[in-house]
């Protein structure tokens, strides 16, 4: 498996940082078919080729994403769209 691994800074707070972070995990569940579930301040997630943890804390998310075998070509491509939509969203 190929791994992607990000940290984003924000200054958000615990609070509204994971409600955004929730919103992200819907639209991308129903974008890419993908499942995903909280437990405690991780949000894990699965989709076919994909599974990951997003991890909030007070003033910062890090997240760990392995990508299966069909995926590894375009792990540039997928990392540069986590890095753009985490951007966008903890602003």
């Amino acid at each position: 498996m190929s791994q992607i691994h990000i940290r984003k800074k924000h200054k958000l707070g615990h609070a509204r940082a994971c409600r955004t972070v929730e919103e992200l995990a819907q639209s991308l569940a129903s974008e890419y078919n993908a499942s995903y579930r909280w437990h405690k301040d991780d949000l894990e997630f699965k989709s076919p080729g994909v599974n990951g943890r997003l991890h909030v804390s007070k003033d910062q998310v890090d997240i760990k994403v392995s990508l299966g075998m069909l995926l590894r070509p375009l792990k540039d491509k997928i990392e540069s769209s986590i890095r753009a939509r985490l951007d966008d969203i903890l602003s």
